[in-house]
């Protein structure tokens, strides 16, 4: 009896663990479905790349929208070369409206340079990464603060159809460098609204849609020589 006893508590003993194990897995499942990001929607906009009525190439952004954050992906080509190159990836919390991950592309005769900048409230560690080796900056900030391309969709981000006068703190990766950046009404119709940006003493004039999604129509950098139109 003392044998048939210990054999069946032995018995319930591994059940209760199998069950045991089995009810954890679903709930670890039932956690990642429930507060993994949901997607949303996603917008491709296309904008020819032009330099004095001159079409150079095209610019490509993807913009992918979760519950939770919006990524955006940019590629270019040129007339010169067909194939898309990366240009940049943007994480956005969406939330606050603070960056998460910014990453740019560059590629130089000896190959290829990545720029990432990593955010927290607190500081913002940023990594060169290039054929010459890899470095690291840890820069200290304050919230709230942008990522400089980000600048460019904050209308469509804050989804309010305000374009108010405003300054604000604007991290530039690739220098490491924050900038007060400066953003000025200056002109707008029935459709659409034209912003003067300005920032390192480079000016931009953005022409944003007056009604949601509040897409960027137009983009003049005299300073790059080239400008962004956006593709119907």
């Amino acid at each position: 009896m003392d044998s048939v006893s210990s054999s069946r508590e032995k018995r319930i003993r591994d059940q209760k663990r199998k069950f045991g194990k089995s009810f954890g897995f679903i709930w670890v499942i039932i956690f990642i479905y429930l507060f993994q990001p949901t997607l949303e929607a996603i917008e491709i906009l296309k904008y020819s790349i032009a330099s004095r009525d001159i079409i150079l190439g095209e610019m490509i952004y993807e913009i992918e929208t979760t519950n939770q954050e919006v990524l955006f992906r940019s590629f270019f080509s040129t007339n010169q070369n067909e194939n898309p190159q990366k240009d940049i990836e943007l994480v956005i919390n969406r939330k606050n409206l603070s960056p998460i991950l910014s990453k740019k592309w560059l590629k130089i005769s000896e190959g290829e340079i990545i720029i990432e900048a990593q955010y927290n409230q607190e500081r913002v560690n940023v990594f060169l990464i290039s054929p010459y080796g890899r470095k690291e900056v840890s820069l200290k900030t304050s919230f709230p603060i942008f990522d400089m391309e980000q600048v460019f969709f904050l209308p469509g981000l804050e989804n309010s159809g305000e374009f108010p006068n405003r300054q604000f703190p604007v991290l530039i990766p690739a220098s490491g460098m924050i900038w007060t950046g400066k953003i000025v009404k200056i002109d707008e119709d029935e459709k659409s609204v034209q912003l003067k940006y300005t920032l390192a003493g480079e000016i931009l004039f953005l022409q944003y849609e007056k009604a949601a999604p509040y897409r960027l129509l137009t983009m003049k950098a005299p300073n790059r020589g080239y400008d962004l139109i956006l593709k119907e």
